[in-house]
């Protein structure tokens, strides 16, 4: 008679999975067969048609890439993952396909096209003359030290790198294809299905303290978000993104910013909220880099994009790819669960990140206040730097609807009438509710200089409970015209301000009361450029921001 155990073995469930494992092993093996001496082939510098010097071979998982002189080459490898099947070669020419198709719009001319690779008299060759039986992406080579991991690793990564990615990826988002394939893509429900996911294979097989903690704010955000996320995905927020961005797939490359190797194989991986998308790349600048350049990606990227809606989301889709990080890291590591080895650092790293946006301080509403020439753009912009605060600015916003170059010049008469101010003011009012709400502090870059606008922002943070200063930034009126007139005649922003607003403020502007003084701090924009980079000079504000209560998530 035999046991239950070896009944169940033979039950028919267990032998379709026997026969699927052989079956799915035997494809392999055929896979590797037909493209046999590949490898070396590719290693052979004689194979390509132009010159390649020494073959440097870089292998993943899934792909080997070939550097040969001023190319590389990547081709699949016929192998099933698991997340997907490599061993046709339809498959893996579909996907160099896709590669090529789907990265171009962002690097920036990296890929150059995809070639045959083919079997003649027993010989193979890269390019048509046989019988193909692989195909390589061919891409245009660039320094490995220029890619931001490498820059952030030396601390070479700038504030123009940091701009140049956000205004590329916001740009690319606004044009994204927001024809999803399937509803499902960047739902509620698929949202939640992938971050308790990754966060029930990090409890199962890691031990860090922060992982309990984490899993069930994350839980509490998908409740509390489920709305919104559904929201978005209805209104067009769910596009064709990249999918991959951390810092070795961004290059300063030909005096630009490319990014590349996107997601490729996993359509509801690429298909994802474009606040999905950007806080990749936040979170590997928190995670690799500096504070300060996440946070101008970040305020970049919503100047550009202008979804300020996309700031709810950004703890919990942050805290996700910081999760989705630190597992990759665990594997890339050979980490075994149960030995008495302790967690690879990139990991630790990454899963303090996580932990970061489930502890962040409360919001602060910040009100800039100053004639044109003042300096509270330049200083504003640099105190959002540092802090993490989101700003928000009447003359980004005033030009929004506007395409980019025409961004640059000035605009009618018409658009500076009072009923026009007042209009922005109401407009920056709707940004900073929406900024304060999502829990990020906001710092509202205008003049400020008539009390009803001042006293309904007032009102505002009243109603929301937090805290509001005003940052009165001060110069001589000598100094103001004269910044005024250098910033016409020298590289255009997006201010309109001449001289002559600049005297019609002097005469107009309303004081601040008694009370608002009392709420004010002011700061004295005499100083070096520099000196708006520095903590010290912003200390009363950091004070005030740190001492804030945390917030409730």
């Amino acid at each position: 008679m035999s046991s239950p155990r070896s009944r169940k073995l033979s039950s028919p469930r267990a032998n379709a999975g026997m026969r699927g494992s052989q079956h799915l092993a035997n494809r392999v093996r055929a896979a590797r067969r037909s493209v046999r001496g590949l490898d070396a082939t590719l290693r052979r510098p004689g194979t390509y048609r132009h010159p390649a010097g020494r073959i440097v071979r870089v292998e993943t998982h899934i792909s080997v890439v070939y550097l040969a002189g001023r190319f590389a080459y990547k081709i699949i490898k016929p192998v099933a993952p698991g997340f997907a099947d490599f061993t046709a070669t339809a498959t893996r020419k579909r996907c160099c396909e896709a590669q090529l198709r789907l990265n171009r719009p962002l690097a920036q001319g990296i890929y150059a096209g995809v070639l045959p690779i083919a079997r003649h008299a027993g010989v193979l060759t890269l390019g048509d003359g046989g019988v193909t039986v692989d195909h390589a992406v061919k891409m245009r080579r660039f320094d490995e030290a220029m890619l931001f991991s490498s820059l952030a690793a030396k601390g070479a990564l700038t504030p123009r790198d940091i701009d140049g990615a956000a205004k590329r990826l916001a740009d690319y988002h606004l044009r994204a294809p927001r024809n999803a394939p399937s509803s499902r893509y960047g739902s509620a429900t698929l949202v939640r299905t992938q971050i308790e996911t990754i966060n029930a294979a990090l409890l199962a097989n890691c031990s860090h303290p922060a992982l309990p903690g984490i899993a069930a704010w994350c839980a509490r955000q998908l409740d509390q978000l489920a709305p919104l996320i559904g929201r978005r995905r209805a209104e067009g927020f769910v596009r064709g993104c990249h999918g991959d961005l951390h810092l070795d797939n961004v290059v300063r490359w030909c005096g630009a910013i490319a990014m590349f190797d996107c997601i490729d194989f996993d359509d509801a991986l690429r298909w994802i909220d474009v606040a999905a998308d950007v806080a990749f790349l936040v979170m590997d600048l928190c995670a690799r880099a500096e504070p300060h350049l996440a946070n101008r990606l970040l305020n970049r990227w919503l100047e550009t994009s202008g979804d300020y809606a996309a700031l709810s989301l950004m703890p919990l889709y942050v805290a996700y790819r910081a999760l989705v990080r630190a597992w990759v890291a665990c594997l890339k590591a050979g980490y075994v669960a149960g030995r008495s080895v302790a967690i690879p650092d990139p990991a630790v790293r990454y899963l303090e990140v996580a932990r970061a946006q489930t502890q962040k301080p409360g919001a602060v509403l910040l009100l800039c206040h100053g004639y044109s020439g003042s300096g509270k753009s330049v200083a504003s912009r640099a105190l959002a730097d540092l802090c993490g605060a989101v700003r928000v600015s009447s003359d980004a916003e005033r030009k929004r609807p506007r395409p980019a170059p025409d961004a640059q010049t000035s605009l009618g008469a018409e658009h500076y009438t009072p009923a026009a101010r007042h209009a922005i003011y109401d407009h920056l009012l709707r940004l900073a509710h929406r900024v304060l709400q999502s829990g990020h502090s906001a710092i509202v870059d205008a003049t400020f200089l008539e009390f009803r606008h001042r006293d309904t922002f007032f009102a505002l943070a009243q109603r929301l409970g937090v805290p509001a200063r005003i940052l009165d930034f001060r110069a001589e009126p000598t100094v103001l015209a004269q910044r005024i007139e250098a910033r016409r005649h020298g590289p255009r922003d997006l201010s309109d301000a001449d001289t002559a607003t600049l005297a019609r403020q002097l005469a107009s502007a309303d004081a601040l009361t008694p009370a608002e003084q009392a709420l004010t701090l002011s700061f004295d924009t005499a100083v070096p450029m520099a000196a708006f980079d520095s903590p010290a000079f912003w200390r009363p504000v950091l004070a005030l921001m740190q001492s804030a209560p945390f917030a409730t998530r």
